[in-house]
C-alpha cells in the first residue's frame, strides 16, 4: 500500500542578506494560493509544511509526495501545473 498523496512545502526562511530561500522567495503567498485551488478543484489533497527540501537556492519549492516531482523557482502561474500534475496523480492512485 502507497502512502498518500501530498503537497510537500518548504517554509525555510534562511537569515543573511545573500541568503535565498523559500520563504524569502515568496512561498507562503503561493501556498495560500495553492490552497484555495486545491479546494476550488475539489482535491482531498494535504499540504505538509517542511522546514527545508534541501534545494534553498531553486526556490520557492513544492513537491509532490511521494516520490512524486520537485516544482522549483515556482511563481503564480506554476500553480495550475501543479494542481494539474496533482489530478494526475490522484487518477493513478485510483
Amino acid at each position: 500500500m502507497s502512502s498518500p498523496l501530498r503537497l510537500v512545502v518548504c517554509v525555510n526562511h534562511r537569515l543573511g542578506v545573500a541568503q535565498k530561500s523559500c520563504v524569502g522567495s515568496g512561498n507562503l503567498g503561493y501556498i495560500e494560493s495553492i490552497r484555495q485551488l486545491i479546494e476550488v478543484n475539489g482535491l482531498n489533497v494535504p499540504i505538509v509544511e517542511r522546514e527545508c527540501l534541501g534545494k534553498c537556492e531553486q526556490g520557492p519549492i513544492m513537491r509532490i509526495a511521494p516520490g512524486g516531482r520537485f516544482f522549483t523557482e515556482i511563481d503564480q502561474s506554476s500553480l495550475t501545473t501543479i494542481v494539474e500534475e496533482l489530478k494526475i496523480a490522484i487518477s493513478k492512485q485510483i
